[in-house]
């Protein structure tokens, strides 16, 4: 058997070289080969390792069936791809005219493959359904296409800084696990060696490029070939921009209503606030429920914290509102307290009328007089029955006459001015029928021979008394009435004050709150999109 396998790869050797179009099953001859043990054809080294200054070289491509959505929780995705390998060893060339195709795994694990692995894989398998999805081509002159399909998922560390704005480069890494660089190298096929589906569709990312490249590591065992695989994919903001953005910019907006409520309307401007305020921590939260936790700000961290602190700014605005309607502009000089002052000086104006200087007094008493015999009817019909003890003969005209008092101290001659009055009443009015002298009373005021009216002069008349001491209970009425009114005169500026205050503040939120939101908005996309790299 050692003989014939021999000759047969003697006679290919001297046979010239055809290009193989079609495949061809295993010869006879490459079956004995592979079955003739490791004395004619040894599977466990390399197809050149009796030549020391020649390693193997793999080269590597790709075409990528499938790949799925970055799954930025677990930090990683799946990748479909038909893996091929490309190496020569001339010990399995042949004669054949066209190329030898190997669908056996038995006659697969015969012959020698680079042991290459992807170094960050967590899972990879392959298809096999519904037979092992492979292929081994064999060239004439030994040439070697070992084409698999494998489904992995592969580890990335995704940069979330500035998510859901970012962009990902994820490399899958393959490298040799038992050869270093002394036996074998691997490189990508410099013809396209990355080729994808073009039909593939992400959810929420789309491939913008592939780039393979070399990662060879230096370890304590030594030096080991490797390539890369980098996937740039970019995310699809439209999706994010549909189910975070634009609801949580409406949030905003509808907080501002507030400042077109009335300022007293505090249970509704409460309630839109406090409202809006649960509704963005809600949306901030589901946010994150699709996120890992990570110790850095994300781009919807501070999206979603500038919302709420314009939102809790509607709430400050409407503290500083409520609190400049109670509490008016108290620390300026406001109309209340010029309605004050002018309240003030009219008492006080008040106040000095109803208390005349010395050389005054005289005067003052005569025009009292005046005054109080010009209402004197009013006054007898009002006074009560039992106070009247007076007839039509009750009138005395040796009773003397009062004077107004002239004397220097005014409030003494007030004093005996009312204690004469008293006497000469006294002495005046007579018991007789109320009737009679009421009925005879309006004749009598007008006699000028009265006792009342002698030679032009005002006689003290029943009643002053009374009307002295009620014109004091006036005048303290007056007072206090002033005083009130005074009071709910300033209680109604400061209200209309501190209401016109507040409707400035609200008035300047108006504008104030949707400029800063937009100026926001302005650095926010600006700075994620085209300046943060």
């Amino acid at each position: 058997m050692l003989l014939v396998s021999s000759i047969f790869l003697l006679l290919y050797r001297n046979s010239p070289k055809v290009e193989a179009s079609r495949s061809e099953p295993v010869p006879i001859y490459l079956d004995n080969l592979l079955n003739a043990g490791r004395q004619v054809y040894d599977n466990q080294s390399p197809p050149v390792q009796h030549d020391k200054e020649e390693v193997t070289v793999v080269e590597l491509a790709m075409y990528i069936e499938g790949m799925s959505s970055f799954r930025t929780q677990t930090m990683d995705f799946q990748l479909d791809v038909y893996f091929q390998q490309f190496w020569r060893d001339p010990r399995l060339a042949h004669n054949e005219t066209r190329r030898v195709l190997v669908k056996d795994k038995a006659v697969l694990h015969k012959m020698w493959k680079p042991d290459v692995y992807f170094a960050n894989a967590r899972i990879a398998e392959f298809h096999e359904v519904t037979q092992p999805n492979f292929l081994v081509w064999i060239q004439p002159d030994g040439s070697i296409l070992y084409d698999t399909r494998i489904s992995m998922v592969v580890v990335c560390t995704l940069n979330l800084e500035k998510w859901p704005l970012d962009s990902q480069r994820c490399h899958l890494r393959i490298l040799s696990y038992a050869y270093t660089t002394e036996q074998l190298v691997i490189k990508w096929k410099e013809d396209e060696p990355i080729t994808r589906n073009p039909n593939i569709a992400m959810s929420d990312m789309h491939i913008v490029d592939l780039y393979p490249g070399l990662c060879d590591g230096n370890y304590s065992t030594g030096t080991w070939s490797c390539v890369t695989a980098e996937f740039f994919v970019k995310r699809e903001i439209t999706h994010h921009v549909m189910q975070s953005y634009v609801p949580t910019t409406l949030i905003v907006v509808i907080s501002w209503f507030s400042f077109w409520l009335d300022v007293e309307a505090v249970p509704a401007r409460v309630s839109l606030a406090i409202t809006t305020l649960l509704t963005l921590s809600t949306q901030a939260n589901a946010a994150r429920m699709a996120l890992p936790e990570v110790s850095y700000m994300k781009a919807i961290d501070v999206w979603m914290g500038a919302c709420m602190m314009f939102v809790f700014g509607v709430m400050i605005e409407f503290t500083i509102v409520n609190y400049a309607q109670r509490q008016g502009r108290k620390w300026h000089r406001t109309d209340a307290e010029i309605v004050m002052a002018s309240s003030l000086e009219s008492v006080k104006s008040g106040n000095a009328e109803k208390k005349p200087s010395r050389g005054d007094l005289g005067a003052h008493a005569r025009h009292l007089f005046l005054r109080l015999r010009t209402n004197e009817r009013q006054h007898l019909v009002e006074d009560p029955p039992e106070q009247i003890a007076m007839n039509d003969t009750a009138y005395d005209t040796a009773a003397p006459v009062v004077q107004p008092p002239q004397n220097e101290d005014a409030e003494a001659q007030e004093e005996v001015w009312a204690e004469q009055k008293e006497t000469n009443l006294s002495e005046v009015w007579k018991e007789s029928d109320p009737a009679e002298r009421l009925a005879h009373w309006n004749e009598k005021e007008n006699d000028a021979s009265s006792p009342l009216m002698g030679n032009g002069r005002a006689h003290v008349r029943y009643g002053a008394a009374e009307k002295m001491k009620n014109r004091k209970c006036n005048d303290s009425s007056r007072k206090k009435e002033k005083w009130s009114s005074a009071i709910k005169q300033i209680q109604k500026h400061k209200k209309i004050a501190g209401r016109n205050r507040a409707k400035k503040i609200d008035q300047t939120s108006r504008w104030i709150f949707p400029l800063t939101f937009i100026i926001f908005n302005l650095t926010y996309w600006i700075y994620y999109l085209y300046w943060k790299e």
